[in-house]
Order: C-alpha cells, then structure tokens, then sequence
C-alpha cells in the first residue's frame, strides 16, 4: 500500500525511489480525490500519461479554504490561523500517524544536535488551546516525544506567561545544561519585550538552540529577522547560528528547515529527502530559473491524504540545493494560482 510505502521512506530512502513513489500517491489521489481528478483530467494529465512528478498539476493552497480535499476520511482536521475576517484553510488529514514519523524524521536532524530528551520550552499554544492547529500538533508531540522532566509549554491564554517563564529561564541557566525553546517569531518578540521591561537579561547555557516558526502575519507590530536575532543574543545569550528557522503551513505535513547548526546559511531553507522544493514563475507556473523570484511550489509524499504537489502563497528563489523565502505573494502575482482554484472549484458540466 502507498501509505505504508511512503512511512518506511522517510527512515528509508534507499527502500524505494522518490519518482517512483511520487507517481504512485499521484495515482492515489487521482483516483481518491474527485475535484483534484477533474483537473487533471481537464488537463490531460492522469497516472498514465504522467511520466515525471513534475508533470503532476499542482493543488495552489487557497484550494483548502473552499474545498475539502481528502483522500480518505479525516483523523485530524488542521485550520490556518488567518487574520481577522480571513476565511481559513482546512486541512482534513487522514493520516495523523504518518504526520508524527515526518516530525520524527526530520526534527531531530534539524534541532537536535545533543539528541534528547532535554528541557524543552514552548512558548507555542497548546493542543489544548488549539486543538486544530498543525503547528500545536507539532509541538506537543515534540514535547512528549524529545521533553524532559523539567519541559513547560507557557503560552496561556493571554500570550506567553511571563514570570512563570522567566524561573523557567533561572532553573535553566543555574543548570548549566543546553535547551530548547519552540516559539512563532511574534511570541518570541512578546516574551523579550516582558524581559526588556524588567531589564532582565539571561546566559542560557552553550548549545541551547530556538527553533523559530512564522513571522508577524496579521499583526499590527512588525520586526525585522535582524533585530530579532540581536534581541535574542542580548536578552538570552542565544547566538544567532543556534536559532533554526522552520518552514511550513497548515496545508502541508512536511516542513523545511535551515541548517545553522551544521554551519549553514542561516537564511536558505532545505527540504528533508521526501520533499522537493521548485520555483515556478506565477503567471506560466513553469519552472524559474535559479536565482529568479516566483512562487514557491512543494511536492510533498507525506501529504499522501490531501495534494502531494502543493503551489503555495509564498515567493522564493531557489540557490543550491534550497531555497530563500522572500515574502507573500502579492495579489497579481497570484493570477496562476487563482485559475486553478477557479478550475477546481467550478468543474465543467
């Protein structure tokens, strides 16, 4: 079966070919799938004329806000968090076992260098909080599966919970032993604005490393990656080469990281093996040459159960074997995307 094919290479990847397996989920979501069949279909493009997954159409995003795109019945359904009056993306997720082995096979390489469990602090809302977020998914499973005794999520419902964060940091830093810290850019920038109001300032112990998710969508202040980064330093004694920026959405099961821990550009993402990344130019979704700005477009096996080739909202440029984020795509820029949308959403008669 495709889903246990496409678990075992995630720990296995010499157990099967990616384009092999790319065109077997293609192939299980064109039969499983009816509105993603139609476009294909419309387009002449179905598991046997497909000979390369590049060739296989890609689901834009802003898909999962109208439609219900699932190939087999939701275990999980994932919401986007969205700004004020923004309708949502809904992710039904059949296969949220297949989303924990994702965050096993790729977390651990990313951001934990030490290997676990070791103190772990969540300034990211819980599952209890938020019981169809993917990113709360991701984050109580990091706890559960990487935290030690001394782990806390402290985000209440009012934000990051301040002073019981602040003896979290104290108990840290007298134990001298490297932690981790999840937390969005906005919660981390809300948790330093408390600490520079107090004139606090911390030395967590070598090694400690933050993993950073999201930016600032939907809020009034914004801050730019650098003075986050010094703030960071200044307030926590975290370099920047121990902060690892994270990639991902609600419409997506895999994420991409950076590679600072191993020396890499702090600025350029990389896919784990069961993902590729390409650049498409947003008016002919062909392929943009390296370097050029354009849509950032996923095929994603561990999104077995919705699209396994997704062409998200973001622009980005692709170098080396990754790519750089530069930002949200601006409406004209989305005339690719909106077409597909409108195909998928309206079928011919």
């Amino acid at each position: 079966m495709i889903l246990e094919r496409v678990t075992r290479y995630l720990t296995s990847p010499e157990a099967d070919s990616f384009e092999e397996l790319a065109l077997a989920a293609f192939a299980y979501q064109f039969e499983n799938i009816e509105p993603y069949r139609l476009l294909c279909q419309r387009r002449d493009v179905t598991p046997e004329t497909a000979a390369d997954w590049r060739q296989v159409p890609p689901v834009p995003a802003a898909a999962f806000k109208t439609l219900t795109l699932a190939a087999a019945p939701a275990a999980e359904v994932f919401r986007s968090s969205g700004t004020t009056g923004e309708q949502r993306s809904v992710h039904h997720h059949p296969f949220p076992d297949l989303y924990r082995r994702v965050i096993d096979a790729s977390f651990p390489r990313f951001c934990l260098p030490y290997g676990g469990p070791l103190p772990i602090l969540s300034l990211i809302p819980s599952r209890e909080q938020l019981p169809d977020s993917s990113l709360s998914f991701m984050a109580d499973h990091i706890l559960s599966r990487y935290g030690s005794p001394e782990s806390a999520n402290l985000f209440g419902p009012r934000g990051v919970e301040a002073a019981k964060s602040r003896s979290w940091l104290g108990a840290r830093q007298r134990e001298g032993k490297p932690v981790l810290i999840l937390a969005t850019a906005f919660a981390l920038a809300q948790w330093l604005d408390s600490l520079d109001r107090l004139g606090l300032r911390f030395r967590l112990p070598a090694g400690t490393t933050i993993f950073e998710t999201g930016g600032f969508k939907g809020r009034t202040a914004e801050l730019s990656r650098e003075e986050l980064l010094g703030r960071v330093q200044a307030s926590l004694g975290v370099p920047p080469e121990y902060v690892v920026r994270e990639y991902g959405m609600t419409e997506l099961t895999s994420q991409c990281y950076t590679r600072v821990l191993a020396g890499g550009d702090p600025d350029l993402f990389v896919a784990p093996h069961w993902v590729r990344v390409r650049i498409l130019d947003p008016e002919t979704l062909e392929e943009a040459p390296a370097g050029a700005p354009g849509l950032i477009s996923v095929f994603d096996l561990a999104n077995l159960g919705s699209a396994v080739h997704l062409l998200t909202e973001d622009l980005g440029a692709a170098e080396g074997d990754g790519f750089r984020l530069l930002g949200r795509a601006a409406g004209a820029e989305l005339r690719g995307c909106s077409l597909v949308v409108e195909e998928l959403s309206h079928p011919p008669r």
